[in-house]
């Protein structure tokens, strides 16, 4: 197949069609199909044009594009090279695709996708579900395949000097550029001058979306406004390039009326789709009749590609005058065997309604199902970063997502090929329960998909010699291990058990969120009877009675082939006591066996440190990612607050730096719900968000360095946009500060609020049991107001209460950095000259002595503002495993006049900082040396 960047030329071997301008129609009827079939380069008269208007203008006099960009809801890319390899995407949660840097087309960036493809990165577009046979290094297993590309509508000069713009046209040809992702309207807007080698410059608007009114939708338009006369060709190509793991099928491409498409089957799966695109000519754009002209391919030349097979063109060549706008709209339909028996005529039938709606009613509907997606927000009022990056990460899950899907999310969602493609537990630990919280009706989708392959689930158990469901750990159309799963060595798709705990629990949840007692009988019940049944067949019974689960691999893929995980046994005998009381809520008979394993599981625990152990004999070794921490959230082990404390520090200081981006988020919800004094909260949410937000448009970076988890042999480049990353932040939102957890008959709410937070914090829309509901988390005081439904029952620290509608609940917001203390620069604001990522300055001051600033580099100077100029006295650092080779400390009034302490002294200051200085002799091997740590800097107040 050919990859490689090239600008498509008229004599491309692929199907090729030029239409003329539709005919102008009363604005209150729609427009009806081209009225001709046309393959000839269209040339008229030149025609009066619409007046110029401004290229970069809004498209809309009503405000729409304005409400679309305003502020803290559109991100925006001054520079074509400012993306990097972060290019913007579209999703509707069936269809969804990356756009280019220039705004139109297919682009391979360079570089590799990550584990367990490891090919030619390039920006693709996906469709839900639709999976096909791999490549000949993932042994055949299937990976999600690509289409063709259909966000392409190239310009070209007509004349002698002829030149195209396109997705590879260089960025020194560009000037006056703008892209901008719109996350309240699901729309990648492109603005930019292209000036062609000859001198001629022409401003370019492109608007690319995946309409979320309608599935099998996308549409683009083109306004261009040429600073020159003559003629211009626009050409609308359905790109074979951007196709992977599928061949042409059915008719050639082509088409009548306007409108060309291709049809493809997926390999080794055989399942049948289509892509078409109608293209309609707008404003300012008149053209004579058709000449015929004979279809460009592999009759001229005799040779052909997948690529070529795959593609088709259609042109319209129009006169143009200098400084006059011209519109063009491409409308494209996209289907498969798995929503339609005729996929391409279900495809051309959606083009072409696309077309007939017309760009003003398909965006004024694709928009209005985004404002009601939109319901639901989080709003951090005064943190304009930290509001792109949480609309960004909603804006990764919604595009990924849809109502009434029969498919689960990939690590990526629709934005790449990463990871195949395929559905891991990544799904219901990371990306589901903010999901559920805020949009159950979307996160059906995931618990539903594991309904649906449960056959392939019950076939695996059974050639494992197991009973009940074994889902496979990464899946695709049917959840077949063998064919699906790509990690054998080391075994994952054998030991990584701890799967059928975490779909258990999103059953469950599901059930608590909703109470839908119709869908637990028909759909969660046969989903938490087959994984219960499958670990009571799973455990085996020890000589003192208890029971343990061998040869498994936890969370931490570091460890593999061990015995009794702590999260998957006590994830197992979660499931098994859920689907007891799912069996008593449907007054289903109860096997013995799962009461009697749940109660005798071995639960790995040191007495003398007060942590629970990782597995049976964890010797305290580096973990990949959180494991035991999941005990606490999602998992609700009991455990007394000393052992939750404990655990959470001596993992989160074992945990790997350089492992996926999900796993401080559950360390900042752990640290949400003890509460311990300072504001450690604050660090793991930082810590959770800022090393991996990549890009103009905070997309996120699976880890903090060129591979996820240094220790990972088989870890490649980071997975991006990492769903799962983001899914992961969000909880540390609708369920760390809130404190919320679902129960059978109330919501548990306990809210915390960091001091750098003290502007407040507010969740709308949230969703359980039929009730909408808002928590306002302000700086003392949380408001509770129901929205919609009926009344709402809450447990709270401070006892039961009712909300309904016009009394709202009022609680207290816990604040840990308020309780007592003698060191003065507790959660003071700390500033550094340098950080490595993830080892920020503020972890210094957090009070939490498990998280430390690190410079980044050898030398570093630390400052904390106390805030006001008190009396310091003694000044303590505490230092991680790598102290520097020498510090000085001082303090200043000012800021700028700096004096040292002497530690005994009585020194009224305001500031504090200390300078550290590292070793710079590389370490054994020749590795850097590490820098010095700061885990803590006391500051007491002299007595």
């Amino acid at each position: 197949m050919d990859h490689t960047e090239r600008t498509p030329h008229h004599h491309d071997h692929a199907a090729v069609r030029r239409i003329p301008s539709a005919p102008r129609t009363d604005p209150r009827r729609p427009r009806g199909p081209l009225a001709a079939l046309l393959a000839g380069t269209l040339v008229a008269a030149l025609a009066p044009a619409a007046p110029a208007v401004a290229a970069d203008r809004p498209p809309t006099a009503d405000g729409a594009q304005r409400s679309c960009t305003a502020p803290g809801w559109a991100a925006t890319a001054t520079s074509p090279e400012a993306t990097g390899d972060y290019h913007a995407y579209v999703g509707n949660g069936y269809l969804g695709g990356r756009v280019p840097p220039n705004g139109t087309g297919y682009a391979a960036p360079g570089g590799t996708t990550g584990w367990p493809l490891k090919t030619p990165a390039y920006d693709g577009s996906f469709v839900s579900g639709l999976y096909a046979k791999g490549p000949a290094g993932l042994k055949g297993r299937q990976a999600i395949a690509a289409l063709p590309t259909w966000s392409t509508l190239d310009v070209a000069t007509g004349g002698t000097h002829a030149e195209t713009f396109s997705s590879a046209t260089a960025p020194v040809r560009l000037t006056h550029y703008r892209q901008t992702v719109s996350l309240r309207c699901g729309t990648v807007r492109t603005s930019l001058t292209w000036t062609a080698a000859d001198g001629r410059a022409t401003d370019l608007v492109y608007e690319v979306l995946a309409d979320r009114a309608d599935p099998h939708t996308a549409a683009v338009r083109l306004r261009m406004t040429p600073h020159w006369s003559g003629e211009a060709t626009v050409t609308d190509t359905l790109d074979g390039r951007g196709a992977r793991r599928i061949h042409p099928a059915g008719p050639a491409p082509g088409g009548r009326d306007g409108t060309v498409a291709v049809g493809f089957r997926t390999d080794g799966t055989d399942t049948a789709g289509a892509v078409a695109s109608t293209l309609r000519a707008g404003d300012g754009v008149h053209a004579g009749g058709p000449r015929p002209e004979p279809r460009a391919g592999t009759a001229r030349s005799g040779a052909s590609t997948t690529a070529q097979d795959l593609t088709a063109h259609q042109r319209l060549t129009f006169p143009v005058r200098s400084n006059h706008t011209y519109e063009l709209t491409k409308y494209v339909g996209v289907d498969t065997a798995l929503t339609s028996r005729t996929p391409r005529t279900a495809a051309e039938t959606a083009s072409r309604r696309a077309a007939d709606r017309g760009w003003t009613a398909l965006t004024a509907q694709h928009r209005a199902a985004w404002r009601a997606l939109w319901r639901s927000d989080i709003e951090v009022p005064g943190q304009p970063a930290l509001q792109s990056w949480i609309r960004s990460a909603e804006y990764g899950l919604l595009s990924a997502t849809r109502r009434g899907s029969a498919n689960s999310v990939g690590p990526t969602g629709l934005t790449s090929d990463n990871y195949a493609g395929e559905i891991f537990w990544d799904a219901e630990t990371w990306m589901y329960p903010g999901l559920l919280a805020t949009h159950p009706d979307l996160a059906r989708s995931i618990v539903d998909y594991r309904y649906r392959t449960r056959d392939a689930a019950r076939a695996n158990a059974r050639r494992l010699g197991y009973r009940g469901l074994f889902y496979s750990w990464t899946s695709g159309s049917t959840g077949d291990l063998w064919t699906e799963c790509h990690s054998w060595d080391p075994p994952h798709c054998r030991t990584q058990n701890h799967l059928m705990g975490d779909i258990s629990l999103a059953a469950w949840q599901y059930y608590l969120a909703t109470k839908d007692t119709a869908w637990l009988t028909s759909r969660g019940w046969p989903v938490l009877q087959g994984i219960a049944d499958f670990w009571a067949s799973r455990a085996t019974r020890n000589a003192d009675g208890s029971y343990s689960i061998k040869d498994v691999a936890g969370p931490d893929e570091y460890s593999n082939g061990v015995n009794d995980g702590v999260f998957t046994n006590a994830g197992a005998a979660t499931a098994l006591r859920h689907a007891a009381r799912a069996a008593a809520l449907l007054g289903r008979p109860v096997p013995t066996a799962w009461k009697t394993v749940a109660d005798r599981l071995r639960i790995p625990y040191d007495p003398a440190k007060k942590v629970f152990e990782q597995y049976a004999g964890y010797k305290g070794t580096t973990i990949k990612q959180a494991d035991t921490v999941l005990l606490m959230y999602p998992l609700q082990w009991p455990m007394t607050r000393q052992q939750a404390a404990a655990t959470l520090d001596y993992y989160a200081a074992h945990t790997d730096p350089d492992g996926p981006a999900m796993t401080d988020s559950v360390h900042a919800i752990d640290s949400a719900a003890l509460g311990e004094p300072g504001c450690a909260t604050y660090t793991y949410l930082q810590r959770a968000i800022r090393p991996f937000v990549r890009g103009p448009f905070a997309e996120f970076s699976e880890a903090r360095g060129a591979k996820a988890g240094a220790g990972d042999p088989h870890a490649g480049r980071p997975a991006q946009d990492f769903l799962t990353g983001k899914g992961g932040f969000l909880q540390v939102f609708t369920h760390g500060l809130t404190g919320l957890r679902m129960a059978e008959d109330r919501v548990h709410l306990d809210p915390l609020l960091p001091p750098q937070l003290a502007g407040g914090v507010t969740l709308r829309g949230l969703h359980w049991q039929g009730r909408t509901f808002d928590v306002a988390l302000g700086a003392h005081h949380t408001t509770v107001t129901l929205t919609a439904g009926p009344a709402l029952s809450l447990a709270t620290p401070e006892g039961d209460k009712l909300v309904s509608r016009g009394v709202p609940a009022v609680l207290k917001t816990r604040r840990p950095d308020l309780a007592p203390t003698t060191d003065v620069a507790r959660c003071a604001t700390a500033t550094a000259t340098s950080e490595e990522p993830g080892s920020y300055a503020a972890a210094a001051v957090d009070g939490n002595a498990t998280t430390a600033w690190v410079p980044n580099a050898a030398d570093g100077t630390l400052t904390v503002d106390l805030g006001r100029t008190v009396t310091v006295g003694q000044i303590t650092p505490h230092w991680t495993a790598t102290r520097p080779r020498s510090y000085n400390v001082q303090v200043s009034r000012d800021g700028t006049h700096w004096t040292g302490t002497g530690y005994a002294g009585r020194s009224p200051a305001r500031y504090v900082r200390i300078v550290v200085h590292g070793d710079t002799r590389p370490a054994p091997g020749g590795k850097p040396a590490p820098h010095p740590g700061l885990a803590e800097l006391e500051v007491a107040r002299a007595r």
